[in-house]
């Protein structure tokens, strides 16, 4: 009984386990010994480019004993999996397996009453009864980060450059996971730097880099998520250059920090950074001026009007 098993949306390698039951149909001629309720099917390794990995299993009839002639039939269903949150079973999926079993001939064509038993090659759908392959298939379930960054303040700069070290653990060493809506180049610390695009469990050092209100998803790639449920992250805050570091992230709590540490849930996974920086205005220099200001103010107005006194007596004289 041949049975294939498709993992789709798979961005790295795959490796999960998924059971099937075996149920004899209650119209059978006989109850069957010797033959497993249950069977397993491991799928594993990379995805091809569609993202599929897929794998081909079943059951034989090696050491099944029947003890009735007659045409059997059995039911297919995939009942559980070893990593259900990742590689949820595709539950709703039924296949019927027919077997015929009869009674070898001599060479005279005269039963023996040794039975042979010969799978029909057709497999039906259980709910149409049309024929068809047993497929179950279903994708994996993934996630993304969401990292944002904010500045603050009347000293902050909102084309500054903040510099973020990412680290992801639980993931299988070796995967990749894009980076998406980072700028390609940056100017940071006033260096053009070149940014990468991906994220590799256990390589070198990875950062990205945010300036305010930009946001950076980790594991997707513009279309879909790449980060597996329950692989475990950290985001630090490498050098904010004088700005006060704030962040908000899944853990739900505010504070003076620069590091979140956090697993990857099966809803929202959003980090938000604040920086800022403030700076005293020296309204001193204003205050105590002022008065000399005007103060000069004043005396000019008293030299102008004097000036003008000046002109008019001297016209008056020369009149007379």
């Amino acid at each position: 009984m041949k049975v294939e098993r498709i993992v789709h949306g798979a961005a790295n390698e795959v490796d999960n386990m998924f059971q099937y039951s075996l149920t004899q149909d209650s119209s059978n001629p006989a109850v069957i010994n010797g033959l497993s309720n249950n069977f397993w099917i491991a799928v594993s390794g990379a995805p091809d480019t569609n993202g599929d990995v897929s794998s081909t299993g079943g059951v034989h009839l090696t050491d099944a004993v029947f003890s009735a002639l007659g045409d059997y039939k059995f039911i297919v269903r995939e009942i559980d999996s070893e990593d259900p949150i990742n590689y949820p079973i595709d539950g709703e999926k039924e296949y019927y397996f027919y077997v015929s079993v009869r009674n070898k001939l001599d060479s005279d064509g005269r039963p023996t009453n040794e039975y042979i038993a010969t799978m029909a090659e057709q497999v039906r759908n259980h709910d149409t009864g049309d024929k068809t392959n047993a497929v179950f298939e279903s994708a994996a379930q993934r996630n993304r980060i969401e990292v944002t960054n904010t500045v603050s303040g009347n000293l902050a700069n909102v084309n500054d450059y903040f510099k973020y070290k990412v680290v992801i653990n639980g993931a299988k060493e070796g995967d990749s996971f894009t980076v998406f809506g980072q700028d390609s180049v940056v100017d940071y610390n006033g260096a053009s730097i070149t940014t990468d695009n991906t994220i590799t469990v256990g390589g070198k050092d990875d950062y990205i880099y945010l300036k305010h209100g930009q946001t950076v998803y980790i594991g997707y790639d513009g279309n879909n998520n790449q980060m597996p449920i329950g692989v475990k992250y950290s985001i630090e805050e490498v050098d904010a250059n004088g700005y006060t570091q704030y962040v908000d992230g899944t853990a739900g709590n505010t504070s003076e920090t620069k590091t979140i540490s956090a697993e990857v849930g099966a809803s929202s996974n959003k980090v938000d950074f604040l920086n800022h920086k403030e700076g005293n205005v020296l309204t001193g220099i204003v205050t105590n001026v002022m008065p000399y200001v005007l103060a000069l103010g004043v005396a000019g107005m008293i030299l102008a009007i004097v000036h003008v006194n000046k002109k008019k007596q001297r016209k008056t004289k020369c009149s007379k």
